[in-house]
């Protein structure tokens, strides 16, 4: 007994000291708990404060974002709108500076259009050099106006048929009229045409007929309807002496619906180029029945009328003729020969000064003037035609001058001055017998009666009545 005593004070003791130490195990164990739930709660509620300041954070970062995003999206709009209201300025002052381009341009054409409207109505009154100030005007504000380039080229060519500078003025014309043809290299084919027309026509009075000729058929080429081109071919071939070339030009003309008067009148040039005056004159008579106010076809009857010795008819075509194309110099000359013809040596003195005048150096109308001045009586002034007559005449000219001079040499005895005129007058022209005559004459006041003899024997066939006179001086002695 005594020895499970301890033991079992050892288990009273075991089980004081487990009651006291269990309570105490369970305290320092919900201590440690409540500490670590404490921690646990302390850790949580930092995190939680963290968390609560990371979305304090976050949501201020999301208002300044927003409010940024607002401020940038507001800036963009107020840009937008300023860019909206500059375009819309830019554009309506765009708009305005066209519209204005526009009315100014419209104002220039208006005012170009009104220049070549002057330029067509001074074209048709005859006053040239009007119609050429307003076509430059015209093309100085739109040079690619190409009418007022081909009717310049007409006006200045008319300008220098009247007169002025005229090698210069058809310089000037061709350049035009060249022009206008390269503007209407594409397009309308009736206005091509006519602008090529142009262009041979103005070739044509320069002198250029090869030029001429191929304008006229580039024109029949654009338009086989410009009948004009087709009988300015007809009369340069029939100038030309060349009849089957006219022919078939007057064929074309006729295809292309050619007026029966200019189809006429280029058939009478043929007949006068040919040498047939009389058909000539026929046919320039038909073409005035057609077109009575035709001064080609007059002119063309006058020339007839002079070779058929109607001298009166002659006069009365020329005349009319010449008051149309005042600025012909051999038109002046014909009407003067006509005049001395018919004992008017006055208006035939008148007509060949004009010729003069148009051309200083015309082969015929000083030694003709210098005629009419002596029937006149003023052998001063006769004198000085014919000895301008040798500085611009033609042989036969210069052999009737002479023969002029020659003879006022005679009637006023001076034999020493008329024998080297004559003998000049017969060198130039071996067939003139009133050359010969005063020769013979003053040979033989010079004594040389051989001389004398050589120019009796010589007249003999070409003057029976002057060889006639002379022998019967020579058998005076």
């Amino acid at each position: 007994m005594s020895g499970k005593k301890p033991i079992i004070v050892a288990v009273v003791v075991l089980a004081a000291l487990a009651a006291i130490l269990w309570p105490l195990k369970n305290y320092v164990q919900a201590t440690r708990q409540a500490q670590r739930d404490a921690e646990a709660r302390a850790i949580a509620e930092a995190e939680a404060a963290k968390a609560r300041e990371a979305e304090e954070a976050a949501a201020r970062a999301r208002a300044e974002a927003e409010a940024k995003a607002k401020a940038a999206a507001t800036a963009a709009e107020m840009e937008r709108k300023k860019a909206e209201m500059e375009a819309l300025a830019a554009a309506d002052a765009a708009a305005r500076a066209k519209a204005e381009a526009e009315a100014r341009a419209a104002e220039a054409r208006e005012r170009n259009l009104a220049a070549f409207r002057r330029g067509l109505e001074a074209q048709k009154k005859g006053d040239m050099p009007a119609a050429v100030t307003a076509y430059r005007e015209a093309l100085a504000g739109d040079a690619e106006l190409a009418s007022a380039w081909t009717n310049l080229a007409m006006a200045l060519d008319a300008q220098a048929e009247s007169g002025g500078d005229a090698s210069a003025l058809r310089a000037e014309a061709l350049a035009a009229a060249r022009k206008g043809a390269s503007l209407r290299a594409a397009g309308d084919a009736a206005k091509r045409a006519h602008a090529l027309h142009a262009v041979g026509h103005v070739a044509q009075r320069a002198g250029l007929r090869d030029e001429a000729v191929a304008a006229y058929e580039e024109a029949l080429r654009a338009d086989a309807r410009q009948a004009a081109s087709a009988i300015a071919l007809a009369n340069i071939w029939a100038e030309a002496g060349e009849p089957a070339k006219a022919m078939a030009a007057l064929d074309t003309a006729r295809s292309a619906g050619a007026g029966a008067a200019e189809i006429e009148l280029c058939l009478g040039v043929l007949a006068w180029r040919a040498g047939n005056a009389k058909e000539a004159g026929e046919r320039a008579q038909a073409c005035l029945r057609i077109d009575p106010g035709s001064a080609d076809a007059k002119a063309l009857l006058g020339w007839s009328c002079l070779a058929a010795q109607r001298w009166g008819d002659a006069a009365q075509q020329l005349d009319e003729a010449s008051r149309v194309r005042a600025d012909d110099p051999d038109l002046q000359a014909a009407l003067g020969y006509a005049y001395a013809k018919l004992g008017r040596h006055a208006d035939a003195n008148a007509a060949f000064e004009r010729a003069t005048v148009l051309a200083p150096a015309h082969p015929t109308a000083h030694a003709s003037r210098g005629v009419a001045l002596e029937a006149m009586g003023d052998v001063q002034k006769a004198r000085e035609a014919f000895e301008a007559a040798l500085k611009a005449g033609s042989p036969p000219a210069v052999s009737a001058s002479k023969t002029r001079l020659a003879a006022i040499a005679c009637r006023e005895r001076r034999w020493a001055d008329a024998r080297p005129l004559a003998e000049a007058a017969v060198s130039a022209d071996p067939k003139n017998p009133m050359a010969r005559y005063v020769l013979g004459l003053a040979c033989f006041e010079l004594g040389d009666r051989k001389a004398a003899s050589d120019q009796e024997f010589a007249l003999t066939t070409m003057d029976a009545a002057r060889a006639a006179d002379l022998r019967a001086r020579l058998s005076q002695e």
